[in-house]
């Protein structure tokens, strides 16, 4: 799989994205009032005149607006010049206020272009799976964008009593790379640990005042910013299933996304699968 992390691929990205599109619409919204405004404050006082050749040639209302502009753009051409108390006042106080302004809409909008966006996500269910003739509580991981290493993930079981979440129990999970997806299994079936289906009965018993929470943290490979998210499943939220159905497939040596819908998806389990995991459950 080719990651699309060219420039132009990123400024596509961002492009599209509806955050960035506002913020940039509304950025230069406020760029331009704060430019109108001004020139209305300068045209009022009528605080300006031609400097040099003309000085007696009358301004226009496009010339206030325009030495607006190159004064909030502290760019200062000259050729129109501030004269009285009242033109530098203003000079000053438009100044000021494009010192604020100017670094604090450019540093956003970086911000925005080169944070990592919200291409992680979690199964929208948590699933007690019987694959390779063992039972796990899962959930699967995805990710669209850059590799994320150093990840970790836990699985959380909590009891609502007396408006007071209480831990049942939890379990850690780490893997130092996801490219495509991870699959977060907590083993039910194991002899030597019965605590996760212990408190995972409870969470059935009790499915009004239960949560289990899938908590998921790493670091973007390109930039080393952290990326992080969680969901919270109630018991109607489990279901049952085999092995995850497959998102990409490999072609030689490249590996093809096929169907990201796929992403929330098992394969059927059999009856006697089924008879397996009622009798794990109500053992």
């Amino acid at each position: 799989m080719q990651y699309k992390n060219s420039f132009y691929h990123r400024l596509e990205r961002y492009v599209n994205d509806k955050r960035f599109r506002n913020t940039l619409k509304w950025g230069i919204t406020g760029y331009l009032f704060i430019v109108f405004i001004f020139g209305i404050f300068f045209y009022i006082t009528d605080s300006l005149i031609i400097n040099g050749i003309s000085p007696e040639k009358k301004l226009n209302f496009f010339d206030y607006l325009y030495f607006s502009l190159v004064t909030f753009s502290t760019i200062g051409y000259g050729e129109i010049i501030a004269t009285g108390i009242a033109g530098k006042v203003i000079i000053v106080i438009e100044s000021c206020i494009a010192l604020a302004y100017t670094p604090f809409f450019g540093g956003y909008l970086a911000y925005l272009f080169i944070q990592r966006p919200k291409d992680f996500f979690l199964t929208d269910n948590i699933f007690i799976r019987h694959n390779n003739n063992k039972i796990y509580l899962s959930a699967r991981a995805g990710n669209k964008g850059k590799p994320i290493v150093d990840c970790d993930a836990t699985i959380d079981m909590f009891l609502i009593e007396n408006n007071i979440k209480r831990t049942l129990y939890k379990h850690a999970f780490s893997r130092p790379l996801v490219e495509i997806s991870w699959y977060i299994n907590l083993r039910l079936d194991d002899p030597e640990n019965p605590l996760p289906l212990q408190h995972l009965k409870t969470v059935l018993a009790n499915p009004e005042n239960c949560l289990i929470r899938i908590a998921f943290s790493g670091q973007d490979a390109a930039t080393g910013s952290l990326v992080h998210l969680f969901n919270y499943y109630k018991a109607q939220d489990i279901r049952r299933g085999g092995s995850f159905l497959d998102v990409y497939r490999w072609k030689g040596v490249e590996r093809i996304i096929v169907d990201w819908d796929n992403f929330n998806k098992t394969a059927q389990i059999t009856d006697e699968q089924n008879k397996q995991i009622d009798e794990l459950l109500e053992g």
